[in-house]
């Protein structure tokens, strides 16, 4: 693997700026190269609903397309896979897509105009899993508390796929540490440029330690032997992350102010699908089958983990208080008052 593509630790650096001065140049090439985009659709043409990975913390937009919950609600909705879709979707080269509470609130300091309308994912679950050499070589028991795992690891590294300046993940994994009285920098992160660099990182031995959310865990220790040693899922370590809102479904405001019923239709299947996904993992994972490449067993196995908002729905309040959680873990910068505001509302759930 090339070293040259790997950076140091990911820490939580000041994004404004930059994240400002990216978007900017971003979007002079789209605007020259698409045109404006009108706030209105014509008639008969598609809906375009955007979601940055195949995976299952963006099954509530394959589910609700696979099953034609956006058709039952007259949609004529068309799903896209783009890798970073926050721009288009504020400058409503994109009408709808999923985007996670990190990215809306780094956009919202920037004012750029992207607004959450309905919820899809809450309570993150990530898993810590190590490879049986690391397990091996480190000690590791059975009998040790995670404190002494966790201790026994010092000097470990897990791979960091995406999520712009600041990884979420990473971040996690630093109040993880924390929590458990170790150094923030205890385990370190490299940066990967894909998820199969990542896997490789692992399978090669190079990094010793997984933390991620499922399947990925259950992928790459189906090839490389290991044991999950920890998962946030229940855990009463990370008890003030329950409802709190780790991914949405956004629009340009002044999209969703020009087409309210279309958000509410938007919103309703969204909200049928978190139902479905809550209530019948298993079944939602059969039918997901055709549109995540995922292995139908550790899909099954992979779908109970996710937790969904119910009818896609969260107040405004709710949502603010789950914003101040991931703001004091160093999620992102905090927005101005108006700012943060404006990058959520309620109005269009049902």
């Amino acid at each position: 693997m090339n070293r040259g593509s790997m950076t140091g630790r990911i820490r939580a650096p000041r994004v404004g700026r930059r994240i400002g001065a990216v978007l900017a140049a971003a979007a002079v090439v789209t605007t020259a190269a698409c045109g404006s985009r009108s706030v209105t659709l014509g008639e008969g043409e598609p809906v375009l609903v955007a979601v940055t990975i195949a995976a299952p913390s963006a099954a509530p937009i394959f589910l609700a397309d696979t099953l034609g919950y956006f058709k039952q609600e007259g949609l004529n909705v068309e799903v896209k896979l783009i890798a970073n879709n926050s721009l288009q979707i504020a400058t409503s080269q994109v009408q709808y897509g999923q985007i996670s509470t990190h990215t809306l609130m780094q956009a919202a300091s920037e004012d750029i105009g992207l607004q959450a309308v309905c919820v899809t994912q809450v309570d993150p679950s990530y898993v810590l899993a190590v490879s049986e050499r690391t397990w091996d070589q480190r000690g590791l028991t059975e009998s040790m508390t995670l404190r002494e795992q966790l201790t026994a690891l010092k000097g470990e590294h897990i791979t960091a796929v995406g999520g712009g300046t600041v990884n979420p993940g990473a971040k996690l994994l630093e109040v993880l540490l924390e929590k458990n009285g170790l150094p923030r920098e205890w385990i370190g992160v490299l940066s990967m440029g894909g998820a199969a660099e990542a896997t490789a990182a692992f399978q090669n031995g190079q990094v010793g330690v997984i933390f991620q959310p499922q399947p990925q865990p259950d992928q790459v220790l189906s090839h490389v032997p290991g044991r999950i040693l920890y998962s946030i899922a229940g855990s009463p370590l990370f008890a003030e992350m329950d409802n709190v809102a780790w991914s949405e479904i956004a629009t340009s405001a002044k999209f969703a102010a020009a087409n309210p019923d279309l958000t509410k239709k938007i919103c309703k299947a969204i909200g049928r699908a978190n139902n479905h996904l809550d209530d019948d993992p298993d079944g939602a994972a059969a039918q997901l089958q055709g549109a995540l490449p995922v292995d139908p067993e550790i899909l099954k196995k992979a779908m109970p983990t996710y937790r969904w908002a119910r009818d896609a729905s969260m107040s405004a309040t709710e949502f603010f208080d789950g914003v101040k959680v991931l703001g004091s873990m160093g999620m992102f910068d905090q927005a101005s008052p108006e700012s943060t505001a404006a990058a959520y509302t309620a109005a269009y759930q049902n």
